[in-house]
């Protein structure tokens, strides 16, 4: 039941009483704890609601500067069949955080002309988004069955573990990198733990460092999508009176040496331009924000990772992986690679001592 008074969170502490809310879902109740807690963020699946997903669809295959889906699509575009090679019919194709799909179709388009009839489970967190793009899939590709889940990562994983086909999983664009590299070892090993000797996850991943390049590419242009949209979301879901003109959106580039396990990596987030109150009326809720204080995007400090050969080749042996084979573009700055359970295959695969 919600109370009648209001809740102060300026000292970053959460009452009992702001996580009270039968009519509010849980989803949204953690997205309230992740923006109070000492370190504000947003989580990764909340940024892309419907609209936040159809924005960044346009951005990423019509920005200029924004270069990564262009990289990974001219690696699918090219290697895709080599892909659709690595599991046997009939296969199940899963797509981590598939949005619209866009690049999916090089590999749906591979594994139906091999196999003749696929099955296609799309994940994402933007459910409608989802299902409308499943409709036009299964329009576009006869043969093609198309089961959308709504929910987050690893709930669709399990979603699909009990499949008795062999499965492909595909973890595409900046989906993975987006989880904080604390987590990511983490996130992978519970994968591998439901996956099978036939099945095969592959990663798309960003290898570019170049911080001018990278400055554009995470720049102003994303600020219709990290804060317009996801501030007018925050309105919507809680009844608040956030005015996205008095937050910057922000990003900057941390790069670690190139020897070490840690990659390189963006920090983006949203910059309070005054000290100021923000209400969230359906929850009873008062933060107060200090003039530069931030919210970060995902949960960790470490996202939009940016790799070498040689951290993943470490990343995918610390997860119980073994690389299978890999492809990169003719630059050498994304590659795609595929996973499989270890002790299946001794691949090789470039070292750096």
């Amino acid at each position: 039941m919600m109370n009648d008074h209001a809740i102060d969170v300026g000292d970053d502490v959460v009452s009992d009483d702001v996580m009270r809310h039968d009519d509010v879902p849980d989803e949204l109740m953690s997205v309230v704890t992740s923006l109070t807690s000492p370190r504000r963020y947003v989580p990764q699946w909340y940024v892309y609601d419907t609209r936040g997903s159809e924005l960044c669809e346009q951005l990423i295959q019509k920005s200029e500067t924004y270069k990564l889906w262009r990289h990974e699509y001219s690696i699918l575009q090219t290697y895709a069949d080599d892909i659709a090679g690595k599991v046997s019919s009939p296969a199940v194709l899963v797509d981590l955080g598939s949005g619209g799909s866009s690049k999916t179709r090089l590999v749906i388009e591979a594994m139906l002309k091999r196999h003749g009839r696929l099955t296609f489970v799309p994940v994402d967190m933007a459910k409608e988004f989802i299902l409308t793009c499943g409709r036009q899939l299964e329009t576009d590709y006869p043969g093609l069955t198309v089961e959308p889940y709504g929910g987050l990562y690893m709930d669709g994983v399990r979603h699909v573990a009990a499949r008795k086909e062999p499965k492909l999983l595909l973890f595409l664009g900046s989906s993975f990198s987006n989880v904080s590299i604390h987590d990511q070892v983490q996130m992978l090993q519970d994968i591998r733990a439901q996956l099978n000797e036939r099945d095969r996850l592959v990663l798309g991943m960003d290898m570019n460092t170049d911080r001018e390049a990278l400055s554009q590419a995470y720049g102003e242009q994303w600020a219709p999508i990290w804060r317009d949209n996801l501030i007018s979301r925050f309105n919507k879901d809680f009844n608040g009176n956030m005015d996205a003109e008095k937050f910057e959106y922000r990003c900057e580039f941390v790069e670690n040496p190139p020897s070490g396990d840690t990659p390189s990596y963006v920090v983006k987030s949203l910059t309070s331009s005054e000290k100021q109150r923000v209400r969230f009326e359906k929850i009873g809720l008062d933060i107060d924000f200090e003039d530069g204080e931030k919210i970060y995007f995902y949960e960790g400090p470490n996202t939009s990772c940016k790799w070498n050969l040689r951290q993943l080749r470490r990343l995918a042996e610390k997860s119980g992986f073994a690389v299978d084979e890999h492809w990169t573009n003719d630059v050498e700055n994304y590659c795609v690679i595929c996973l499989a359970p270890a002790n299946i295959i001794h691949a090789s695969f470039p070292r750096s001592e």
